[in-house]
């Protein structure tokens, strides 16, 4: 699991217009799989994101979080995740979700 700064993460997703985050969902989706060896690779998830007009990155989200858990995180942040989503704050999630795997790449 790699380390990433949140702030370059911010300052990646602003240059890009939001394309950079494709691409940490996939390279996080990834790094994710191989540290508790659930879900889907990363190509697979951005697929099924598609497919399902994002309703899969939804789950994706509440499920990463409790995986993020399982992984060695001291925080389960799943349903604060899944009500970011329902409340319109789900850009959020990515640089949270950043912020617990920097946590676990100690």
């Amino acid at each position: 699991m790699k380390k990433r700064s949140i702030g370059l993460m911010i300052l990646f997703t602003i240059i890009t217009s939001g394309i950079y985050l494709l691409y940490w969902y996939i390279v996080f989706q990834i790094a994710l799989k191989k540290k508790t060896g659930e879900g889907f690779g990363g190509g697979m998830h951005f697929l099924l994101s598609i497919i399902t007009f994002g309703i899969y990155c939804i789950y994706w989200q509440f499920a990463a979080g409790k995986r993020l858990q399982k992984a060695g995180c001291t925080s389960d942040n799943s349903v604060l995740y899944l009500v970011f989503c329902f409340v319109g704050l789900a850009w959020l999630n990515p640089y949270l979700m950043q912020s617990q795997m920097n946590e676990i790449a100690k």
